[in-house]
């Protein structure tokens, strides 16, 4: 996932953590560009944030002001750009701190502060006099001409060519979704939640995983909802009765509260949406994006639906039978519920390929990994990571300075934080916690936040690790004009198209083989492994693609046509689907995308990979290729938001995108 912008926020890249090191102002605008990490370091503590925030909050507003009173159209845009550096070089670090803080004061404070600052975008961008500058404005080049397109349409989005009294009414449901979207993320991450049960109940899970577990007084397990607690056991404890409970806690989090916000934001989307004159918010949103219309999205989704059902309903019938197998039951006896199928795909993975997720811990040791995508980065893209010891907020986060192979010109800043703590975002995600930006000889610095198994990954995590890992390269390769156009500030369609081609970095022998390198005491898969992980991968393939259409169609359903009951919605959905829905669960209530920036955007995953699998062709299988890797570094990740997606990708392809590798992934024809 990426945490990318929300729409017409005024900080490009945002983030999570809890002591960050930031550039001043003054440090953004130095001759020549620096490592962020080595320039300025403010370590934040609870008082520092709710201080500094007010000063902030007040600067900023004196800067506005002080931009709409200008007569000069040739500081226009520049004078933006260093407004959103100002801004992002408190808020980005600030929002990062109310995801990772290891302290709770810290992650109220950041939270508070976070949401004191929310309104500052929605003011900027209804400021009727700085409208009329933006539109009066003669662009110098393309570049500028793109800037000043999309800051137009931040203007427009947030009200500024509505009448006052709709202008006003825009802002505060603006205001009020930031605060809404705020909350809901932190009632997931600080989510109490949590499952007894015996070592017993345990059954099937490795030593390891038993060693690193909470106990009562009384000896038995306590789940929380991490993600290295509950995958596990999802997969591989063989009580049925311990993975319902367990996973039906997990499809719970954020509680009936969250279920409030969600409906709640619906309504405030809708009512956004007909103040601009639109039927309803995808129709809003969608005209921005590389979809343009509902329809278009409703037709893709059509197109997956069609070419997903025979294959979902074949995998369906092998689980059941498998756990007829299992149980020693006739076939009419037996039922596949939600808790089973990571259970009975990884039994059948095990008995057809001989391929055990939680063995392949041993083959991908986590900082053998981590070494393992740096090494993929520094051979295909011509850069090498430096590990440095700068101030970070947690001891077990680390930070590297990025540079170009020669040592010398410095690209960017990277920081890790892998493990799973209390009160930290629970999932996966790239963070941009510095904005690039030529114009201000600003490098970028991006954040990897993860929740992995200390001892190693199985294969599935290796593929979030590189996921995630194209998310931080776009952010650090970044080398764009203007702040609001860096790195991962693209279309929300495209935004995930870039990760998703890197994840095939992890799937074939080519690329594997590069793990030798850096861990020559790792074990290492032969041939025949490679081949059974990758039949492996493929089975269930129907399976999550149609889950990923659930959530995309679900979405969808949310925000085309009058705001409908979250809940409701979800149910019956569920109810049309092979597995249908599980009483007392309300999965939307941890659904973090559709309160994160993936708003009548969900769909964006299933489009982006259109775009990272025909990307993926200009490869012509040789991975490792560096020209290739220089070629789409210099096309696709430095260029961020300049240039239309489509644009980009024509130039890297030679040719328009097409959609006919992606719809032979989804039917196991690659």
């Amino acid at each position: 996932m990426n945490t990318s912008p929300r729409l017409r926020s005024l900080w490009p890249l945002l983030c999570s953590a809890p002591a960050l090191l930031l550039p001043t102002l003054a440090q953004a605008q130095s001759p020549a560009p620096a490592p962020a990490g080595r320039s300025l370091v403010a370590l934040y503590d609870a008082p520092t944030i709710t201080r500094r925030c007010t000063a902030e909050l007040k600067a900023t507003r004196t800067a506005i002001a002080a931009m709409e009173k200008g007569r000069d159209p040739a500081r226009l845009l520049a004078d933006f750009n260093r407004l959103q550096l100002r801004s992002a070089s408190f808020g980005n670090p600030v929002y990062l701190l109310a995801n990772v803080s290891p302290s709770k004061t810290v992650r109220d404070a950041a939270q508070a502060c976070v949401e004191k600052l929310s309104p500052l975008s929605t003011e900027l961008y209804q400021s009727v006099p700085l409208y009329r500058r933006v539109q009066a404005l003669q662009p110098a080049d393309a570049v500028d001409a793109r800037y000043r397109e999309e800051l137009l349409e931040n203007f427009e989005d947030s009200g500024a060519s509505l009448p006052a009294d709709k202008r006003a009414r825009a802002k505060a449901i603006s205001d009020e979704l930031e605060v809404l979207g705020l909350a809901f993320q932190k009632a997931v991450n600080e989510d109490p939640s949590t499952v007894t049960i015996t070592v017993a109940e345990a059954a099937g899970l490795p030593e390891a995983w038993l060693k690193e577990r909470k106990r009562d007084a009384e000896g038995r397990l306590v789940l929380g909802m991490d993600y290295p607690t509950v995958v596990p056991f999802l997969t591989n404890a063989s009580n049925e009765e311990a993975r319902r409970k367990l996973w039906t806690m997990f499809q719970n989090q954020g509680g009936e509260a969250n279920l409030q916000r969600l409906d709640r934001a619906l309504k405030l989307r809708h009512e956004l949406a007909q103040l601009h004159g639109q039927p309803d918010y995808a129709t809003m949103v969608l005209k921005r994006r590389m979809a343009q219309t509902p329809q278009a999205v409703e037709d893709f989704l059509q197109g997956v639906r069609k070419a997903l059902d025979a294959g979902e309903l074949r995998e369906l019938a092998e689980l059941r039978a498998e756990k007829a197998a299992q149980l020693g039951l006739p076939l009419e006896q037996v039922q596949v519920q939600r808790w089973d199928t990571s259970f009975l795909q990884e039994r059948l993975k095990r008995s057809r390929y001989a391929v055990d997720q939680e063995k392949l811990r041993a083959y991908f040791p986590t900082d053998a990994s981590v070494a393992f995508a740096i090494r993929l980065a520094e051979r295909l893209y011509g850069v090498r990571f430096v590990a440095a010891k700068v101030p970070v907020w947690h001891p077990e986060v680390r930070y590297y300075d990025v540079f170009e192979a020669d040592g010398k010109t410095f690209v960017g800043s990277v920081y890790l934080d892998l493990f799973p703590r209390e009160g930290k975002y629970n999932h996966a995600a790239a963070f941009g916690v510095v904005p690039g930006s030529s114009l201000a000889k600003l490098r970028p610095a991006s954040v990897l936040v993860t929740n992995f198994n200390r001892q190693g990954l199985d294969h599935n995590e290796l593929e979030t690790l590189l996921h995630e890992f194209g998310h931080v390269l776009h952010g650090v390769f970044s080398q764009t004009r203007y702040a609001d156009q860096a790195g991962t500030s693209v279309k929300r369609d495209f935004v995930e198209a870039p990760s998703q081609m890197f994840e095939e970095w992890a799937r074939r022998p080519e690329t594997l083989a590069v793990l030798a390198e850096v861990c020559k005491d790792c074990p290492r898969l032969s041939a025949e492994q490679l081949q059974q992980l990758d039949r492996a991968r493929t089975f269930g393939r129907a399976m999550r693609y149609s889950r990923q259409w659930q959530y995309a169609s679900y979405d969808m359903a949310l925000h085309t046509g009058t705001p409908k009951p979250a809940l409701a919605t979800w149910v019956a959905l569920e109810k049309s689907l092979p597995l249908g829905y599980v009483e007392g669960t309300r999965f939307p209530a941890g659904f973090g995308h559709l309160m994160g920036g993936y708003g009548a955007g969900y769909y964006g995953y299933l489009w982006s990979e259109v775009m990272a699998l025909d990307m993926l062709s200009a490869f012509q299988g040789r991975l490792m290729d560096p020209a290739v890797g220089r070629r789409y570094r210099e096309l696709i990740l430095s260029r961020g938001g300049e240039v239309p997606p489509q644009a980009m990708v024509e130039a890297f392809l030679g040719r328009k995108p097409g959609t006919e590798a992606f719809f032979r992934e989804i039917a196991g024809q690659r």
